[in-house]
């Protein structure tokens, strides 16, 4: 998945638009509707904004992983490892429970 696809993915998971993406970077909308188009990646220092925003790593948007870690071979593995880094210890707790349930069942 590129960059802009990431991108609207959260934008959708989070309830909030392009528009307001832009808005809160300092960046131009039509810039955004560009980039898309032209598949590009934009400036290291507005992708960090991007990613801040979105509440997501930089590496996630960029499809780049820290070379002491592994990347899934499954993207929807990797798209739910990445939600959960916004759930609370308490959060993360209760999910924990309910895979462990889970595996049992299966």
């Amino acid at each position: 998945m590129n960059f802009w696809k990431k991108v609207d993915s959260e934008l959708v998971y989070l309830g909030k638009t392009r528009k307001e993406l832009a808005n809160a970077i300092g960046f131009d909308a039509a810039n955004i509707s560009f980039g898309i188009k032209r598949n590009s990646i934009p400036a290291a220092d507005t992708a960090l904004k991007v990613s801040r925003f979105l509440g997501v790593s930089l590496d996630y948007l960029l499809d780049m992983t820290d070379e002491n870690s592994q990347k899934s071979p499954n993207p929807q593995i990797s798209e739910i490892e990445n939600k959960l880094r916004r759930f609370s210890q308490n959060d993360l707790n209760v999910i924990l429970t309910v895979i462990n349930a889970l595996n049992e069942k299966y």
